[in-house]
């Protein structure tokens, strides 16, 4: 498995106008309006600050909170997808959260309904492992934005599965890939960073004439 393209870390936040949503810009206060408001007229960001914690970024990038957490988050991203290649249900079941939200936890795989609270997402994934001999993941455009307690994780999963299950030399079954377009939101939790809800979507590959 591997992390490519942006890894949304401690040099990527400092460039670009998403730098101002996730570390609190360089632009003074934060603000897109000379009123106070942003430019949608959706409120005063400095409160939004306030109330969610959205840290402001030091003279040379995110200060060490932030880059302690997009560590922590980025070392459970990776290990989410690192248990579901090896077919883990213990390593599955120890990065998902647990506890008073586990009721709330919520996962869509590609092409399925979404499956809601955490014995039954746990269960979801048994069903994928069980039933996908080979399950490798390789990430790109990974970008991490963190407010306070929570974590979102944009990224393209490109996906290469072994259908085969049960073959053999005269069955050897097929290989197939593709790509998904993911969301992964992550809670702080006193034991880590824990996966809250995971949105995979299936990107549709054009076909040429």
């Amino acid at each position: 498995m591997s992390a490519g393209g942006s890894a949304g870390g401690p040099g990527d936040a400092a460039e670009g106008p998403d730098r101002d949503r996730r570390d609190g810009g360089d632009g003074g206060d934060g603000r897109e309006g000379g009123d106070g408001r942003d430019g949608d007229g959706f409120g005063d960001f400095v409160e939004f600050e306030e109330e969610f914690g959205t840290f402001a970024a030091g003279p040379g990038g995110p200060p060490p909170q932030v880059t302690a957490d997009i560590e922590a988050i980025t070392e459970a991203n990776e290990e989410f997808y690192a248990a579901a290649e090896a077919g883990d249900l213990d390593r599955l079941g120890a990065i998902w959260l647990a506890g008073p939200f586990e009721a709330s936890v919520q996962c869509v795989h590609p092409g399925w309904a979404p499956v809601f609270g955490r014995e039954d997402v746990l269960r979801s994934w048994a069903v994928v492992c069980a039933n996908t001999p080979f399950l490798q993941f390789f990430l790109t455009d990974v970008r991490i934005d963190v407010v306070d307690r929570i974590a979102v994780v944009s990224l393209t999963e490109n996906i290469i599965t072994d259908m085969s299950a049960g073959s053999s030399e005269e069955d050897p079954g097929f290989i197939a890939g593709g790509r998904a377009t993911t969301i992964n939101i992550f809670r702080r939790t006193d034991d880590g960073w824990r996966l809250w809800m995971h949105h995979a979507s299936a990107v549709m590959e054009s076909v040429e004439e």
